[in-house]
């Protein structure tokens, strides 16, 4: 273990099995998925995930899809019940307080890429309707920055239609998952460098974006599309 480091890192249940199954469920639920990209996140090798985020089931359906074992960044407060907090913390999620962003949280994410694990961040700062509307927070860059761990970032779109209403029970329900291709580390290790990660990763972001509102989304009741 790297000194300074937490001893005791978070578990990740994620057998292969398992994310085939929610996978299933969810192309099953939410009756159209498109699922593309996936092939270009490496299969090894330190990285970290940079997602939007529109729901609560955000980190299960990250985790069905990707082809990895991947550790999520969740939000203090969703370890107060601790049924539910069992129940993540077994699918990887290790919690995020704000008022410490930089200790412990930072701390455990560098440990994990350390030993070449995959962290999952999610740059908008949390659950928002459309992309960037509260702007992006740097913790990619610094990530990075910290570990020379590459990052994927992942357009996650329409997760909330679930269980909305009538949404959810129409043909409106969908979701896609599309991944970009890795970024490399920034070479220079300073806040240049860093905000130079977080801005490729926005701008690849709004290039998905825009190509998913510009298109025909697929309906419910449609064939699901695009495997890996």
């Amino acid at each position: 273990m790297t000194p300074g480091l937490p001893g005791r890192l978070p578990y990740n249940g994620q057998p292969r099995w398992f994310k085939s199954l929610c996978g299933a469920f969810f192309r099953m639920a939410f009756g159209a998925c498109s699922v593309r990209g996936t092939e270009q996140i490496p299969a090894e090798g330190p990285l970290i995930i940079a997602s939007t985020h529109r729901s609560y089931i955000d980190p299960i359906v990250l985790g069905a899809f990707i082809p990895r074992p991947v550790y999520f960044m969740a939000k203090i407060e969703l370890f107060r019940n601790r049924a539910f907090a069992a129940v993540i913390r077994g699918f990887g999620s290790f919690p995020v307080d704000p008022e410490k962003a930089l200790g412990s949280t930072f701390r455990t994410a560098v440990g994990l890429l350390q030993q070449g694990e995959a962290v999952v961040i999610f740059p908008e700062g949390g659950i928002v309707d459309s992309l960037g509307e509260n702007g992006y927070k740097e913790g990619v860059g610094l990530l990075s920055s910290l570990t020379g761990a590459p990052v994927v970032p992942i357009y996650l779109e329409d997760t909330n239609t679930l269980f909305s209403w009538p949404a959810g029970p129409t043909r409106r329900s969908r979701m896609a998952l599309w991944a970009g291709g890795p970024i490399d580390p920034p070479e220079d290790r300073g806040r240049e460098g860093r905000n130079h990660i977080a801005e490729r990763v926005q701008a690849a972001l709004e290039e998905m974006n825009r190509e998913f509102t510009a298109g025909d989304p697929p309906r419910a009741g449609s064939p699901p599309s695009g495997g890996r």
